[in-house]
């Protein structure tokens, strides 16, 4: 039972500080990119490393692996981001503008714009996974993150929960968003996500081969 309790607190004190560690990164260089321009590509960078976590290889070195990966999709994480920023800004102004209408028709396009919020979100949350998790062009991400999410939309709602969770844990307690808030919820997304990527390849016979 010794020998257990050891190798069980070696573990679990090994994943704190690996997933720490993770999130201190993400945050410093989304600090170091203005915010604006660091946001995106560390947040490519940190799924990128959770999802090979997810597969099993949790042994490379986190910063050197970060700093390379940060660099190498710089530009594409951007672009990747600010389509999805530009059309959550869309959605933000058809929702103000809605807002803004009375009577029956208001009601009318309030309950088109629910479904049409909840595919935004949907994508949103599928698109990084699969834009790190296949060798794809830019613009098939979205794409494929339109049809695995539509393929498995309870997944969606889960992961709407987790953001829910975290988000609320995290400013309920701030020093855990210092350590603990995006890579904890990246990990918890790439494994709802991984888990449908393995469900498509087999039944489409690997559609799109992973990295």
């Amino acid at each position: 039972m010794n020998a257990f309790g050891n190798t069980f607190i070696y573990k679990f004190s090994e994943w704190v500080i690996r997933i720490s560690l993770l999130n201190l990164l993400w945050i410093l260089f989304t600090v170091i990119g203005l915010g604006f321009a660091g946001f995106f590509p560390a947040t490519v960078a940190m799924f990128t490393i959770v999802r090979r976590w997810v597969k099993g290889n949790a042994d490379e070195q986190i910063f050197k692996s970060f700093l390379e990966l940060f660099k190498r999709h710089f530009l594409k994480a951007n672009m990747l981001g600010y389509i999805c920023a530009l059309g959550g800004a869309v959605l933000y102004w058809d929702y103000l503008l809605v807002k803004s209408l009375s009577g029956p028709f208001q009601m009318v396009m309030m309950l088109l714009l629910v479904p049409v919020a909840f595919y935004y979100f949907m994508v949103t949350f599928f698109v990084f996974p699969v834009y790190v998790h296949y060798d794809i062009k830019l613009m098939e991400c979205f794409k494929y993150a339109f049809i695995i999410g539509a393929s498995y939309p309870l997944r969606t709602i889960y992961m709407v929960f987790v953001t829910f969770v975290v988000y609320y844990v995290t400013v309920s307690f701030p020093v855990l968003f210092l350590f603990f808030s995006g890579s904890v919820w990246s990990f918890l997304i790439m494994r709802f996500t991984y888990v449908a990527f393995e469900k498509v390849e087999v039944r489409n016979n690997r559609m799109v081969e992973p990295v």
